[in-house]
């Protein structure tokens, strides 16, 4: 692809600053506006090593857009918090409620959870273009209840993002609220452990999703929903997680969706043991993850969502590698919006893995059949590729 580049809009770089490892955050041009290598991608010796021999002494890329400084926990300009103190408050006490009963061998009563999720259901439809704040965590003891909230919340949003209707918002924030419940059945040592779980913790960590499974599956108030939301929330996109090894649409919407919530929120945190990982890097960690733990289809609407919600550009860039559910390689060419799901791209490599003399161009607003997988990220893929269009 090449063109007529606006320079107003790049950034230079001079290619000897360019080291092995390099990052730049958008698509990388010469001065004629041919793509030379995808945003986000580590550069390698060898690329900058064949910008040297070309001669091309200058590179440009368009930087991401942004409206200022944003962190996890508030909005970008005036941009409204969708969700109240007071309802984060009463979310907390609810959970805390429920762990109460089950440590006395009570039945949990989640009419209180559903009580807390009306209300946060009220304020997110009273504000649908407010900003997504979660909760801040405040003491390292609290993150099970923070961080279950902040899943019900994250699943709520996407929920609705996916078009579903109002009741399933709310089963997919319950599903979401007591997702970690068996939890409480694990000891605390193991839960709160600072840092990696050994062979045997870990062993035992995988009992909670049938430990919160046995203690809501009696429930006649829950819905089945919220029940396989519980027990598959660990299953993996390729069969290998956990307890029961299922796989790919066998595990169903919602227990996915979840999913990508959970590992969202659990890269973004804060613990003592560990620094979060920011809003652009915890995408980064599910899109490279796609298709082994993560629905292609969810895991990319999260993806899309939340780097629009966050304002930290699209992962879909012009440029970028692209695997398609029907196993060809191709680069995206050009799309209608920013945050286009359905770009317009190139197939270079067929569905055997055969480079193609002349690239395929497809519009995938018009071809229902192929749709993006996940965008490569491995460099030396990268580099492969990236000789394929020079």
């Amino acid at each position: 692809m090449s063109g007529m580049l606006d320079k107003d809009k790049l950034e230079e770089v001079n290619v000897e600053f360019l080291k092995p490892g390099t990052v730049l955050t958008g698509v990388v041009f010469d001065d004629k506006g041919t793509v030379l290598w995808p945003a986000r991608k580590p550069m390698t010796d060898f690329f900058i090593s064949k910008l040297r021999v070309k001669g091309i002494r200058r590179v440009f890329y368009i930087p991401p857009k942004t409206s200022g400084p944003v962190d996890k926990y508030k909005g970008p300009g005036l941009q409204p918090d969708i969700f109240s103190a007071a309802s984060h408050e009463a979310a907390s006490a609810a959970l805390e409620e429920i762990v109460h009963q089950i440590n006395f061998n009570k039945i949990p009563d989640v009419n209180l959870v559903k009580k807390t999720i009306e209300n946060y259901f009220k304020e997110m439809e009273s504000s649908p273009n407010g900003f997504l704040n979660l909760m801040v965590l405040k003491d390292y003891d609290t993150y099970t209840y923070t961080h279950s909230i902040n899943v019900g919340l994250l699943a709520m949003y996407l929920t609705r993002k996916l078009g579903y209707n109002n009741y399933y918002i709310h089963e997919m924030g319950v599903g979401g609220f007591l997702h970690d419940i068996g939890k409480v059945k694990i000891p605390s040592r193991i839960v709160n452990k600072h840092g990696n779980l050994s062979e045997e913790e870990f062993r035992i960590m995988k009992n909670h999703p049938i430990y919160g499974y046995n203690l809501v599956k009696d429930d006649a108030t829950l819905s089945n929903y919220v029940k396989k939301v519980v027990l598959f929330h660990h299953e993996r996109w390729d069969g290998t997680g956990y307890p029961l090894k299922l796989a790919a649409e066998a595990i169903g919407n919602f227990a996915n969706m979840v999913s990508v919530c959970d590992v969202y929120d659990a890269l973004s945190t804060e613990r003592s043991y560990k620094k979060p990982y920011t809003v652009s890097e915890a995408l980064q960690y599910i899109m490279k993850n796609t298709v082994n733990a993560f629905s292609p289809y969810i895991a990319q609407r999260f993806i899309n969502e939340m780097a629009q919600m966050y304002d930290v550009g699209s992962y879909y860039s012009v440029g970028s590698f692209v695997l398609l559910n029907t196993n060809e390689t191709a680069y995206i060419t050009g799309k209608d919006q920013e945050y286009s799901l359905k770009p317009e791209i190139a197939i270079i490599k067929n569905a055997k893995g055969v480079p193609l003399r002349t690239p395929l161009h497809v519009d995938l607003k018009r071809d229902v059949s192929r749709t993006i997988q996940k965008v490569l990220e491995e460099p030396e893929e990268i580099e492969q590729l990236a000789m394929l269009m020079a």
